[in-house]
């Protein structure tokens, strides 16, 4: 057994000596990079994974992702579901604003005489209010101002103030009682109290108009009294607002529920008819609906800042009005500049912060009491577009998990890419 031993060991020499070299085991070979899934399906389970959020043990999600350009249907589940928009509903009434009245539209504040009456000393003067949403205590001096300057020395009778252009009903139907303090009229100051005793902004508006002419030195007369303007009455003073497309801007990008209920009820004036009412308001956004889905849609409007419990919305409905509004040249601008923006303004101030949707996403927030909703635009990494409406709603407590559920989402959208950049080289040397 030795000797067997000691041969091997010299053959083992012989063959090392002979340049015959020993077997060695075989190099391990890279592997070829994984294909990765397909990118569009990852989105979609990225956001299934998303909606097994414990949030969804009771409550409800209705959600609706689509490409602007092509109409694919990116994501989408219960997109037919209604919930209460809670302020989504904005959307609709900045759209239809823009589509009936025009970006260039501005309302108009105007002071009135008696047609036969003497410039320097007329009788009554007429305060009429057309549903300015942004008038200010200082354009009321203006008037003043404007009076002076042609003339006026004395008032002989009352300050008359004219508020027919709107119906009488102050509160939205559906409002909750804590949302009446808006009491909103044809000639409303927000930054006014209204009169003791007669809760009119109007008539306080009215007084701010006396006491500026009393302060310039000129007599008033007769007191501050409701009622209309005669027929034949001719101009005296006129305040032009901002135009329509600065004025969505105020309303949207902080979620103004005062200018938006004026706007509604504004735009039922004249597009139905003085005087204008919340049903007016809601008559015109559901002609202007039908005219972008094709049929009545299935929804229910009933104020224009969302304030009411009474309004339901869909997903569905919610992608249709963006990608209508996208695609109308016209209109999309001025809509789109109205929408805050993530991270930078408006209710996303704060929101999705130093991640891809900052600057990147531009969407309308929507808050009731377990109502959260979020809709508006997205950029992907690709620079594509996609329109996304997000309806989350009976849940109990804080807001803020739902809204991080929509963020999470935003943020998916503005990181999506068709063709992800693979950061594995396709050639491998035996180094390496």
């Amino acid at each position: 057994m030795k000797n067997y031993a000691i041969l091997l060991i010299c053959v083992a020499l012989l063959f090392s000596g002979c340049g015959i070299p020993m077997l060695k085991s075989k190099p391990v070979q890279p592997q070829p990079p994984t294909i990765s899934a397909d990118p569009l399906e990852k989105l979609q389970t990225d956001i299934d994974t998303v909606l097994q959020e414990t949030l969804f043990t009771t409550a409800s999600i209705g959600i609706k992702v689509v490409a602007v350009e092509t109409g694919e249907v990116i994501y989408e589940k219960n997109p037919h579901k209604l919930h209460h928009p809670a302020s989504t509903t904005k959307l609709f009434t900045a759209a239809t604003a823009l589509a009936r009245l025009g970006s260039d539209y501005q309302f108009e504040t105007t002071v009135y005489v008696d047609a036969n009456a003497d410039i320097q000393v007329p009788g009554n003067i007429y305060l009429k209010g057309r549903a300015d949403p942004v008038l200010q205590p200082h354009h009321i001096v203006e008037l003043a101002d404007i009076l002076l300057e042609t003339g006026v020395k004395s008032i002989q009778g009352d300050i008359v103030v004219d508020t027919t252009y709107l119906d009488t009903v102050r509160e939205g139907p559906g409002w909750m009682w804590d949302d009446r303090p808006l009491r909103i009229s044809a000639l409303s100051i927000r930054q006014i109290e209204p009169e003791p005793g007669t809760r009119s902004r109007a008539l306080a508006c009215g007084y701010l108009l006396k006491n500026e002419l009393m302060e310039k030195g000129i007599e008033v007369t007769g007191d501050v009294v409701p009622g209309t303007v005669p027929l034949e009455a001719r101009t005296a003073a006129k305040h032009l607002s901002p135009p329509l497309a600065d004025i969505i801007k105020l309303m949207n990008k902080p979620s103004d529920n005062w200018i938006a209920e004026l706007l509604f009820k504004a735009i039922g004036a004249e597009v139905m008819g003085e005087p204008g009412t919340w049903a007016k308001g809601r008559d015109a956004v559901n002609e202007f609906l039908e005219e972008i889905t094709g049929e009545p849609p299935a929804h229910r409007f009933v104020d224009g800042s969302g304030l009411s419990r009474y309004n339901l919305l869909n997903a569905e409905l919610l992608t249709q009005l963006l990608v209508y509004m996208y695609h109308n040249f016209e209109l999309m601008p001025e809509y789109l500049a109205s929408l805050p923006i993530a991270g930078v303004d408006g209710t996303l101030r704060n929101r999705m912060q130093s991640v891809s949707a900052e600057k990147m996403l531009r969407a309308k927030t929507g808050t009731l009491s377990g109502v959260s909703a979020l809709a508006g635009y997205a950029v992907t990494a690709d620079d594509e577009v996609f329109a996304f409406g997000i309806l989350i709603s009976h849940y109990v407590g804080s807001a803020t998990p739902a809204r991080d559920i929509q963020d999470q989402i935003g943020n998916y959208l503005t990181g999506f890419s068709r063709n992800p950049v693979s950061n594995v080289s396709s050639e491998f040397s035996p180094d390496e």
